[in-house]
């Protein structure tokens, strides 16, 4: 039995679904590659026919990521799962490192690591590295306020995994970060302070889930509002739930404002106008301060 599973889910991405496998390949010295199709209507199916290094699995229906990369964890066969979506990369050797971190310590569930920003259409590195800090150890509140954890840099424990429910099918976006949240309310995490995956940036024109800012911090909001609601958060001081909630509503104006500007900058009048009024629901008072609102009368 092999010690580490990689589940690779994918859609309709044949074209970049070739080099994930070979990446996870290469990650670690002992592994099954999962890859599970969420019943793409590309060539997705004779790509993954000519490969005998993976396991197949194809799904009668589109179900969406969270429930496919449930299915891949059913079908692994292993005691540690990672996961890769199919337009990102892990980097050579990056898992042996994190098992080494993990069967040493039976108290931790999840490892991760930092992720290198690819670009979104040949996913080469641009410089950016996410986190630029990597916490570890019991991370609950600070995860809390921003989701850190890249997802093609994770490797979990498996009985931990299915002990907290897997992936919350319910969710159409933030499923990982809501997965962490939830094990991080309980075990420990570790990290590996270097490089393990390349994440490829969302663009507006790459198709991906994560290109849509304002619905991902919605989402967000959601989710860490479901995890302010379990008994770890609601057994704490009412100051440390105001605390996290501030924060992370200063990240997402954050965000949404400076891609306001850019948009603004570039001419995209309407673009800019969405990324405004999402800003606005999370810091009202600072939106109206910046002097940025009078762009949402533009026509």
């Amino acid at each position: 039995m092999p010690s580490i599973s990689v589940v690779i889910t994918t859609y309709n991405r044949a074209q970049f679904l070739q080099r994930a496998i070979q990446s996870a390949l290469e990650a670690g010295s002992d592994l099954e590659v999962v890859v599970v199709d969420d019943c793409s209507t590309d060539n997705t199916p004779e790509v993954c026919a000519k490969r005998s290094d993976i396991r197949y699995v194809r799904l009668g229906a589109n179900h969406g990521l969270a429930y496919a990369r449930n299915v891949g964890i059913a079908e692994s066969s292993s005691e540690f799962v990672a996961f890769l979506d199919d337009d990102d990369l892990r980097l050579p050797g990056s898992l042996d490192k994190q098992l080494s971190s993990m069967v040493a310590d039976q108290r931790i569930a999840l490892c991760y690591g930092q992720a290198l920003i690819g670009d979104a259409h040949r996913q080469l590195p641009t410089g950016e590295i996410y986190p630029i800090e990597c916490p570890h150890g019991d991370v609950f509140w600070e995860l809390l306020e921003d989701n850190f954890i890249p997802m093609p840099s994770v490797l979990v424990r498996k009985s931990d995994l299915l002990d907290t429910g897997g992936f919350n099918t319910a969710l159409p976006l933030i499923e990982d970060w809501d997965l962490w949240l939830r094990i991080s309310e309980r075990f420990l995490v570790a990290a590996v302070e270097e490089p393990l995956a390349i994440h490829r940036k969302a663009s507006a024109d790459s198709k991906q889930m994560s290109s849509d800012s304002g619905a991902l911090c919605r989402h967000a909001s959601r989710v860490q509002q479901m995890a302010l609601s379990r008994t770890r958060a609601q057994t704490a001081a009412r100051s440390k739930r105001r605390h996290v909630r501030t924060r992370f509503r200063d990240h997402a104006y954050k965000i949404l404002m400076t891609e306001a500007t850019n948009l603004i900058r570039d001419g995209d009048v309407k673009s800019a106008r969405a990324k405004l009024v999402d800003a606005f629901h999370f810091r009202p008072f600072r939106a109206v301060a910046s002097g940025r609102l009078p762009w949402l009368l533009i026509k």
